[in-house]
């Protein structure tokens, strides 16, 4: 099975969703704490239930609270929560559904009652949403949460994956080539330059400090939108050159590295502002259109090592040289290349 997170808005909730809302994630962040609190104090037993929680949230989410509560306790023992949280639902309480207008809408409980609240169907999520609604794909947890003044929706969906996928591309994430794809046994690749993303980060940058030192708020707040909305143009384009490049081939298979580290990892100080989560979700959806299997691999060594005989080389600028059979190649390509081989995973975000 593949696992697909989307992420979505709700459109136009009204005032009194949103209290309830906002009154349901202070609710879910005090009924973790004191659930926390309990376990680490010696007042409460590992077996509690909602029996025992006194507050407004439907039994449904004061149970998630508590699966939460147990998971992030039994890892990292006394933890302190902040004011509110994204409160959850598990898969069997909430539901999608279509009106006869063609809107789509979740429902859910909170505190008062069931809310059926339309969402936002972004154009890369529209497959996934009429899967849903079709009864082919399975959804898991549902998470809701506030961001500034809008408030979102966020869920994974399981299906079928697939089957095989013999053409291996390798995707590679850099700094002066913010994308590098390759086909090693095709013999073809796709390299985008980084720098259209670095003068939209420094644009930006430099209006924000100008902005914050003329105490310009609300053109603070706009034009922070715009940014968010050329970098998800960006994004976009990225992934639909790359999904592209891949479906000329015959029974594509993708894999990209597992981006969990790359913050770490990449030297690039700009790596901090770049949506890479985002740009791994859109090539997923863009893929998932046309029938081609994304694949997560641990991306560990794929600069240093040479694609053709896996000795370790060296590294000039954009060049690759192994020293002991004397290949000369791109950098980023070659770590894609070696990315291409690798087994992976099907993906999750």
């Amino acid at each position: 099975m593949a696992r697909i997170t989307i992420t979505t808005k709700f459109h136009n909730p009204s005032r009194a969703r949103r209290r309830e809302w906002q009154r349901a994630t202070h609710l879910y962040a005090e009924t973790k704490q004191s659930l926390i609190d309990g376990w680490v104090n010696g007042e409460l037993e590992q077996s509690i239930t909602t029996a025992s929680i006194e507050n407004d949230l439907y039994a449904v989410i004061q149970s998630q609270a508590i699966r939460e509560a147990k998971a992030e306790y039994s890892k990292d023992g006394a933890i302190e929560y902040s004011s509110s949280l994204p409160f959850g639902i598990n898969n069997q309480n909430w539901k999608i559904d279509v009106t006869e207008n063609g809107t789509v809408v979740l429902g859910f409980p909170c505190i008062s009652q069931w809310w059926y609240t339309p969402i936002t169907v972004y154009e890369e999520i529209e497959d996934v949403v009429n899967g849903l609604l079709a009864g082919d794909m399975k959804k898991s947890l549902l998470q809701v949460y506030r961001r500034g003044a809008e408030w979102f929706c966020a869920f994974t969906v399981l299906h079928e994956a697939p089957s095989g996928g013999k053409t291996l591309i390798g995707v590679d994430i850099g700094e002066r080539h913010i994308l590098a794809a390759a086909a090693p046994d095709k013999g073809e690749s796709l390299l985008v330059s980084g720098k259209e993303m670095k003068y939209i980060r420094r644009k930006y940058r430099s209006l924000r400090e100008s902005l914050q030192e003329a105490g310009a708020l609300r053109a603070l707040n706009r034009m922070g939108k715009k940014e968010q909305r050329r970098v998800t143009h960006l994004n976009h384009t990225l992934s639909r050159r790359l999904v592209e490049f891949a479906d000329q081939f015959d029974e594509p298979l993708i894999r990209i590295e597992d981006l969990g580290e790359i913050r770490e990892r990449c030297p690039w100080s700009g790596v901090h502002s770049w949506p890479f989560g985002q740009l791994q979700r859109f090539i997923i959806y863009k893929a998932a259109k046309q029938g081609i299997t994304v694949e997560k691999v641990d991306p560990s060594y794929t600069s240093q090592r040479c694609s053709v005989c896996g000795a370790s080389g060296t590294r000039s600028g954009d060049h690759f040289r192994c020293p002991d059979c004397g290949r000369g190649r791109h950098a980023d390509l070659n770590a894609a290349e070696n990315i291409a081989t690798r087994e992976g995973e099907p993906c999750t975000t």
